[in-house]
């Protein structure tokens, strides 16, 4: 367990450097206005995200939040600047219309997308954004592939379940949970998020493929739309 603590600390250290490297290859950041004072960060880790933007140290709210209690803790201790939450995206603790902006970093495909997408949605301000980054099939695979070549059982299954599940969400917009665990996986498409976001009352989607990243924007529609 301390092992795993670790790991997944060292992990989100690693994606803090990446953050703050405009030359990675894997450098994705969002853009936010003067306007986005209140921005909560879905699976934000040990706050990497809101730590590599100097210029976000005076807004109003910084929330970061995550299922995983010991990162969590980590950011607390290092990043006095940003709130802390440790919650569920499919229950976001937070009132209605709260936020100027919400993004989301490779977690969403860690939750029930169609349910996260409405809770989502009720927390953002009229006419605001939502930033996400996502999962494609490609990176599923490859990570199949990964764990077929180490022989990790476990993982095969799980990575079967996840693009099955990616089937079922891109094709119908449902998806399941993986039976023991009660988790959520699965990877996504352009086409697939858009009829999601669409659906749980979006508006403005757009979705691209930017180098290896793939990025979805949308808005939340107003109440006189």
């Amino acid at each position: 367990n301390m092992k795993k603590k670790d790991s997944n600390i060292n992990y989100h250290l690693g994606e803090l450097e990446i953050a703050k490297d405009r030359t990675s290859p894997f450098h994705i950041m969002p853009q936010f206005s003067e306007n986005d004072q209140a921005i909560l960060d879905i699976g934000c880790g040990i706050g990497q995200t809101f730590a590599a933007l100097e210029e976000l140290k005076g807004r109003s709210r910084l929330v970061g939040l995550d299922i995983d209690m010991a990162s969590l803790v980590y950011g607390r201790n290092h990043f006095d600047f940003i709130k802390y939450t440790n919650a569920a995206a499919e229950r976001l603790p937070f009132k209605d219309n709260s936020f100027d902006v919400v993004i989301s970093r490779v977690s969403l495909p860690y939750t029930n997308i169609p349910k996260s997408l409405v809770e989502i949605r009720r927390v953002l301000k009229d006419d605001r954004e939502v930033w996400f980054t996502l999962h494609s099939l490609s990176m599923e695979l490859r990570q199949l592939i990964n764990s077929v070549r180490s022989l990790r059982l476990r993982r095969v299954i799980f990575g079967i379940y996840a693009i099955v599940n990616g089937l079922i969400f891109n094709f119908f917009g449902k998806q399941f949970s993986f039976p023991t665990t009660n988790r959520c996986a699965s990877f996504q498409t352009e086409s697939g998020m858009i009829k999601a976001l669409t659906r749980a009352g979006y508006t403005n989607v757009m979705a691209e493929r930017k180098g290896i990243h793939f990025i979805v924007t949308a808005k939340k529609k107003s109440q006189s739309d």
